[in-house]
């Protein structure tokens, strides 16, 4: 059976008042968390993990070569050897601006 840890962002568990909701730590679930969490960090943020994030991507132009999807492959895997990215799309919407970058992992 595989360990429970707990969920990011942390959340209350609603089947259990009180407590806070676990994730299996190698469900889907649990793997696109620390994902989100890593995309989510600003390198630097963590004084005692200085390499754990990306830089802050507000202000870039985002292209198909965007750094951050390098900075994903290559610094990912120091922190979470049990996750592989497998990986990283980035498309562009056309009409409001927007981009989507997707996540491939396993």
């Amino acid at each position: 059976m595989a360990q429970k840890v707990l969920s990011f962002p942390f959340e209350f568990d609603p089947s259990s008042p009180g407590r806070l909701k676990k994730v299996e730590q190698e469900s889907d679930t649990y793997k696109a968390q620390q994902i989100e969490a890593f995309l989510r960090t600003e390198k630097g943020e963590r004084p005692i993990f200085k390499d754990f994030g990306i830089d802050d991507p507000s202000f870039k132009v985002v292209s198909d070569d965007y750094a951050d999807t390098l900075d994903l492959l290559v610094d990912f895997p120091f922190f979470y050897t049990n996750i592989a990215i497998d990986d990283v799309l980035i498309q562009f919407e056309t009409g409001d601006g927007s981009v989507s970058i997707e996540v491939y992992y396993t």
